[in-house]
Protein backbone atom coordinates (compact mmCIF):
# COMPACT_ATOMS: atom_id res chain seq x y z
CA UNK A 1 0.00 0.00 0.00
CA UNK A 2 1.50 3.19 -1.12
CA UNK A 3 -0.11 6.06 1.51
CA UNK A 4 0.30 9.54 1.94
CA UNK A 5 -1.04 11.76 4.68
CA UNK A 6 -1.76 15.59 4.37
CA UNK A 7 -2.47 17.34 7.70
CA UNK A 8 -3.11 20.87 8.79
CA UNK A 9 -2.46 21.76 12.43
CA UNK A 10 -1.93 24.78 15.07
CA UNK A 11 -1.37 23.50 17.98
CA UNK A 12 -0.27 19.77 17.17
CA UNK A 13 -3.74 17.41 18.10
CA UNK A 14 -3.84 16.86 14.07
CA UNK A 15 -0.07 16.41 13.68
CA UNK A 16 -0.07 13.83 16.36
CA UNK A 17 -2.94 11.87 14.83
CA UNK A 18 -1.44 11.89 11.37
CA UNK A 19 2.28 11.39 12.68
CA UNK A 20 0.85 8.00 14.51
CA UNK A 21 -0.86 7.00 11.59
CA UNK A 22 1.77 7.36 9.23
CA UNK A 23 4.39 5.93 11.47
CA UNK A 24 2.64 2.47 11.92
CA UNK A 25 1.21 2.42 8.10
CA UNK A 26 4.40 3.77 6.74
CA UNK A 27 3.06 6.60 5.23
CA UNK A 28 4.81 9.58 4.08
CA UNK A 29 3.85 12.66 6.05
CA UNK A 30 3.01 15.65 4.27
CA UNK A 31 2.25 19.20 5.59
CA UNK A 32 -1.07 20.96 3.52
CA UNK A 33 0.44 24.17 3.25
CA UNK A 34 4.00 23.10 2.26
CA UNK A 35 2.28 22.21 -0.95
CA UNK A 36 0.01 24.81 -1.50
CA UNK A 37 2.30 26.86 -3.99
CA UNK A 38 1.37 24.16 -6.49
CA UNK A 39 -1.04 25.30 -9.57
CA UNK A 40 -2.64 21.23 -9.13
CA UNK A 41 -1.70 18.69 -6.52
CA UNK A 42 -0.97 14.83 -7.99
CA UNK A 43 -0.14 11.88 -6.05
CA UNK A 44 0.97 8.36 -7.08
CA UNK A 45 -0.28 6.95 -3.85
CA UNK A 46 -3.12 4.68 -3.79
CA UNK A 47 -4.07 5.65 -0.41
CA UNK A 48 -4.80 9.19 0.34
CA UNK A 49 -5.27 10.37 4.07
CA UNK A 50 -6.71 13.57 4.91
CA UNK A 51 -6.30 15.40 8.41
CA UNK A 52 -7.42 18.17 10.08
CA UNK A 53 -9.40 19.76 13.04
CA UNK A 54 -12.83 21.09 13.04
CA UNK A 55 -13.27 24.86 13.05
CA UNK A 56 -15.93 26.70 13.40
CA UNK A 57 -19.36 23.92 13.13
CA UNK A 58 -21.86 24.22 11.32
CA UNK A 59 -20.60 27.24 9.19
CA UNK A 60 -16.83 26.63 8.04
CA UNK A 61 -16.28 22.88 9.70
CA UNK A 62 -13.82 21.90 7.22
CA UNK A 63 -10.05 24.95 7.73
CA UNK A 64 -10.24 27.09 4.88
CA UNK A 65 -6.90 26.37 3.84
CA UNK A 66 -7.43 22.33 3.57
CA UNK A 67 -10.73 23.29 1.19
CA UNK A 68 -8.11 25.41 -1.27
CA UNK A 69 -6.14 22.25 -0.93
CA UNK A 70 -9.01 19.63 -1.86
CA UNK A 71 -10.00 21.76 -4.90
CA UNK A 72 -6.43 21.92 -6.22
CA UNK A 73 -6.47 17.79 -6.10
CA UNK A 74 -6.08 16.41 -9.16
CA UNK A 75 -6.12 12.64 -10.78
CA UNK A 76 -8.21 11.50 -7.45
CA UNK A 77 -10.68 9.30 -9.19
CA UNK A 78 -9.32 5.47 -8.49
CA UNK A 79 -7.75 6.65 -5.20
CA UNK A 80 -9.12 5.42 -1.45
CA UNK A 81 -9.14 8.95 0.21
CA UNK A 82 -9.91 8.98 4.01
CA UNK A 83 -9.90 11.72 6.18
CA UNK A 84 -9.76 12.22 9.90
CA UNK A 85 -11.20 14.89 11.39
CA UNK A 86 -9.85 16.05 15.44
CA UNK A 87 -12.66 18.16 17.77
CA UNK A 88 -13.30 18.88 21.51
CA UNK A 89 -16.63 18.35 20.82
CA UNK A 90 -17.91 16.64 17.86
CA UNK A 91 -17.58 16.23 14.08
CA UNK A 92 -20.69 17.03 13.12
CA UNK A 93 -21.33 17.26 9.24
CA UNK A 94 -17.73 17.66 8.64
CA UNK A 95 -17.08 14.48 6.83
CA UNK A 96 -19.92 14.89 4.21
CA UNK A 97 -18.74 18.39 3.74
CA UNK A 98 -15.72 17.21 2.72
CA UNK A 99 -16.98 14.19 0.84
CA UNK A 100 -18.77 17.04 -1.57
CA UNK A 101 -15.77 19.10 -1.86
CA UNK A 102 -13.91 16.18 -2.92
CA UNK A 103 -16.78 14.98 -5.59
CA UNK A 104 -16.18 18.25 -7.11
CA UNK A 105 -12.96 16.76 -8.01
CA UNK A 106 -13.86 13.75 -9.39
CA UNK A 107 -13.01 11.85 -6.07
CA UNK A 108 -15.23 10.35 -2.57
CA UNK A 109 -14.32 10.51 0.16
CA UNK A 110 -14.16 6.80 1.06
CA UNK A 111 -13.88 6.41 4.76
CA UNK A 112 -14.32 8.82 7.62
CA UNK A 113 -13.37 8.98 11.09
CA UNK A 114 -13.56 11.39 13.87
CA UNK A 115 -10.73 11.62 17.26
CA UNK A 116 -11.55 13.83 19.88
CA UNK A 117 -8.78 15.59 21.53
CA UNK A 118 -8.63 18.61 23.95
CA UNK A 119 -10.26 22.13 23.27
CA UNK A 120 -7.49 24.64 22.10
CA UNK A 121 -10.28 27.84 21.54
CA UNK A 122 -11.82 28.00 24.86
CA UNK A 123 -11.89 26.04 28.63
CA UNK A 124 -13.67 23.18 28.47
CA UNK A 125 -15.18 21.78 31.94
CA UNK A 126 -14.03 18.38 33.32
CA UNK A 127 -12.34 17.76 30.05
CA UNK A 128 -9.55 14.85 30.71
CA UNK A 129 -7.02 15.39 28.29
CA UNK A 130 -4.98 12.47 29.74
CA UNK A 131 -8.23 9.75 29.01
CA UNK A 132 -8.23 11.73 25.51
CA UNK A 133 -4.40 10.71 24.66
CA UNK A 134 -4.81 7.43 25.59
CA UNK A 135 -8.21 6.44 23.79
CA UNK A 136 -6.17 7.35 20.94
CA UNK A 137 -3.06 6.09 21.64
CA UNK A 138 -4.60 2.70 22.82
CA UNK A 139 -7.72 2.36 20.80
CA UNK A 140 -8.47 4.83 17.92
CA UNK A 141 -4.89 4.73 16.12
CA UNK A 142 -5.24 1.02 15.28
CA UNK A 143 -9.18 1.19 14.69
CA UNK A 144 -8.84 3.52 12.08
CA UNK A 145 -5.49 1.47 10.70
CA UNK A 146 -7.19 -1.73 10.26
CA UNK A 147 -10.07 0.16 8.54
CA UNK A 148 -7.85 1.99 6.19
CA UNK A 149 -5.61 -1.47 5.56
CA UNK A 150 -8.46 -3.35 5.06
CA UNK A 151 -10.17 -0.34 2.48
CA UNK A 152 -13.49 -0.66 3.68
CA UNK A 153 -15.83 2.27 3.66
CA UNK A 154 -16.17 2.74 7.14
CA UNK A 155 -17.63 6.21 8.52
CA UNK A 156 -17.87 7.73 12.20
CA UNK A 157 -20.89 9.64 13.27
CA UNK A 158 -21.01 11.24 16.76
CA UNK A 159 -22.52 9.46 20.09
CA UNK A 160 -26.51 9.72 20.36
CA UNK A 161 -26.37 12.43 22.66
CA UNK A 162 -23.37 14.76 21.22
CA UNK A 163 -24.48 14.36 17.73
CA UNK A 164 -28.43 15.44 19.02
CA UNK A 165 -26.53 18.40 20.35
CA UNK A 166 -24.08 19.01 17.50
CA UNK A 167 -26.96 19.01 14.80
CA UNK A 168 -28.70 21.37 16.38
CA UNK A 169 -25.81 23.93 16.93
CA UNK A 170 -25.13 23.22 12.95
CA UNK A 171 -28.76 24.31 12.21
CA UNK A 172 -28.55 27.06 14.22
CA UNK A 173 -25.31 28.39 13.30
CA UNK A 174 -26.63 28.31 8.87
CA UNK A 175 -29.74 30.43 9.92
CA UNK A 176 -30.92 32.81 11.74
CA UNK A 177 -30.30 34.84 14.92
CA UNK A 178 -27.82 32.51 15.77
CA UNK A 179 -25.90 32.63 12.53
CA UNK A 180 -25.79 36.26 12.59
CA UNK A 181 -24.78 36.75 16.04
CA UNK A 182 -21.81 35.08 15.49
CA UNK A 183 -21.47 36.48 12.06
CA UNK A 184 -21.56 40.45 13.82
CA UNK A 185 -19.33 38.90 17.03
CA UNK A 186 -16.58 37.87 14.54
CA UNK A 187 -16.49 41.01 12.69
CA UNK A 188 -16.06 43.03 15.84
CA UNK A 189 -13.39 40.97 17.09
CA UNK A 190 -11.87 41.18 13.76
CA UNK A 191 -12.37 45.24 13.70
CA UNK A 192 -14.60 45.68 11.06
CA UNK A 193 -17.77 47.09 9.94
CA UNK A 194 -20.79 45.32 10.96
CA UNK A 195 -22.26 46.39 7.76
CA UNK A 196 -19.67 44.86 5.57
CA UNK A 197 -20.82 42.32 3.32
CA UNK A 198 -18.00 40.20 4.07
CA UNK A 199 -18.86 36.74 4.57
CA UNK A 200 -17.57 34.42 7.69
CA UNK A 201 -15.25 32.76 5.95
CA UNK A 202 -13.50 35.98 4.67
CA UNK A 203 -13.83 37.30 7.72
CA UNK A 204 -11.92 34.24 9.81
CA UNK A 205 -8.74 35.99 7.68
CA UNK A 206 -9.36 39.47 9.66
CA UNK A 207 -9.60 37.64 12.88
CA UNK A 208 -5.63 38.21 13.64
CA UNK A 209 -6.60 42.11 14.17
CA UNK A 210 -7.14 40.56 17.78
CA UNK A 211 -3.77 39.59 18.16
CA UNK A 212 -1.08 42.15 19.58
CA UNK A 213 1.59 41.46 22.06
CA UNK A 214 3.17 42.64 25.39
CA UNK A 215 6.06 44.02 26.87
CA UNK A 216 7.45 40.20 27.58
CA UNK A 217 7.77 39.78 23.50
CA UNK A 218 11.61 39.47 22.63
CA UNK A 219 10.93 39.67 18.74
CA UNK A 220 12.26 36.05 18.71
CA UNK A 221 10.31 35.46 15.72
CA UNK A 222 8.81 31.94 16.09
CA UNK A 223 5.67 33.23 16.15
CA UNK A 224 6.21 33.72 12.46
CA UNK A 225 8.18 30.64 12.11
CA UNK A 226 5.30 28.53 13.28
CA UNK A 227 2.66 30.20 11.19
CA UNK A 228 1.49 27.52 8.16
CA UNK A 229 0.17 29.89 5.87
CA UNK A 230 3.31 32.99 6.18
CA UNK A 231 0.27 35.21 7.87
CA UNK A 232 2.89 37.09 10.16
CA UNK A 233 6.24 38.75 9.03
CA UNK A 234 8.34 40.16 11.87
CA UNK A 235 8.95 44.34 11.42
CA UNK A 236 11.20 46.06 13.90
CA UNK A 237 11.54 43.31 16.40
CA UNK A 238 7.69 42.45 16.37
CA UNK A 239 5.17 40.28 14.79
CA UNK A 240 2.92 42.10 12.21
CA UNK A 241 0.13 40.24 11.10
CA UNK A 242 -0.56 39.99 7.60
CA UNK A 243 -4.61 39.29 7.53
CA UNK A 244 -4.72 36.07 5.43
CA UNK A 245 -4.80 33.99 8.93
CA UNK A 246 -6.35 30.68 9.05
CA UNK A 247 -7.28 31.15 12.89
CA UNK A 248 -4.95 27.95 13.82
CA UNK A 249 -3.92 29.81 16.74
CA UNK A 250 0.07 28.70 16.64
CA UNK A 251 1.27 31.98 17.36
CA UNK A 252 -0.61 32.23 20.27
CA UNK A 253 0.08 28.90 21.91
CA UNK A 254 3.69 28.55 20.58
CA UNK A 255 4.69 31.75 22.07
CA UNK A 256 7.95 30.89 24.19
CA UNK A 257 6.95 34.31 26.04
CA UNK A 258 3.05 33.76 26.39
CA UNK A 259 3.30 37.27 24.86
CA UNK A 260 0.35 37.30 22.09
CA UNK A 261 -2.71 37.76 22.97
CA UNK A 262 -6.44 37.89 21.40
CA UNK A 263 -9.14 35.13 19.84
CA UNK A 264 -8.39 31.59 21.03
CA UNK A 265 -6.44 32.88 24.14
CA UNK A 266 -6.26 30.80 26.81
CA UNK A 267 -4.38 30.84 30.13
CA UNK A 268 -1.45 28.86 30.33
CA UNK A 269 -2.08 27.72 26.58
CA UNK A 270 -2.07 24.45 25.44
CA UNK A 271 -0.22 22.64 22.40
CA UNK A 272 -0.29 19.03 22.27
CA UNK A 273 2.15 17.44 24.67
CA UNK A 274 3.84 14.74 21.60
CA UNK A 275 4.02 17.71 19.47
CA UNK A 276 7.70 20.11 20.18
CA UNK A 277 8.41 23.34 18.86
CA UNK A 278 10.51 21.21 15.97
CA UNK A 279 7.88 19.37 14.99
CA UNK A 280 6.45 22.71 14.08
CA UNK A 281 9.41 24.72 12.61
CA UNK A 282 9.56 21.78 10.45
CA UNK A 283 6.03 21.78 9.71
CA UNK A 284 5.83 25.25 8.19
CA UNK A 285 9.29 25.42 6.04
Amino acid sequence: MNLEIYYFSGTGNSLTVAKDIAEKMGGDLISIPSVMDKKSITTDSDVIGIVFPVYYLGTVNIPLVVQRFVMKLDGISTKYIFAVCTFGGGAGSTLTILDEQLKKRGGQLASGFGVQMPQNAFRKPFENKTKLYSNWKDKKLDFICEHVKAKDGWFDTDGLFIGLVVAIIERMMKVGFLNRSSLRSMKKTARLQEDSDLKLDEVIHFMDRSYSTDENCTGCGTCSKVCQVRNIEIVDNKPVWQHHCENCLACIKWCPQSAIHGYGELPGGYHHPDVNILDMLRESD
